[in-house]
């Protein structure tokens, strides 16, 4: 195990992407179809935020203490575009970025999910479950 190799060896590849158009309903569907808890959002391949499972429970759980609770969440979700709740301030990584940069990024911000990105353009995701599973071998 050599905490000074790239990124680019540990990262996820074959990623789940949505746009900032999409609504949050097809959000919830892909969030309940798979276990990753991070959707990268793109504009054509450039990075522009990132949805987690838990911004997307954050919001539910406001949609469902507002006063209107006659109309259902699905409904509500379906007419919520991405946009409106994706982080847009994101820490990144280079592809060349050393596994021990990643570490130090992760501890002193509490990330729990690092794009990485060449420019703009989307590469791949690092997770600390990433760096563990490089650790473990």
């Amino acid at each position: 195990m050599d905490l000074k190799q790239p990124v680019r060896l540990i990262m996820t590849r074959d990623l789940v992407t949505v746009t900032p158009e999409d609504d949050l309903l097809s959000v919830k569907h892909i969030f309940d179809q798979h276990t990753f808890h991070h959707l990268p959002v793109v504009h054509f391949r450039d990075l522009v935020g990132l949805v987690s499972k838990s911004d997307l429970l954050l919001y539910s759980n406001a949609v469902l203490d507002s006063e209107r609770l006659d109309i259902q969440e699905d409904q509500k979700l379906q007419f919520t575009k991405v946009k409106q709740i994706m982080v847009t301030r994101l820490g990144k990584l280079d592809p060349d970025d050393r596994i021990e940069i990643a570490i130090e990024v992760f501890l002193t911000n509490y990330f729990h999910c690092l794009p990485v990105v060449d420019g703009k353009e989307l590469l791949g995701l690092v997770t600390p479950f990433d760096i563990l599973r490089y650790v473990s071998k």
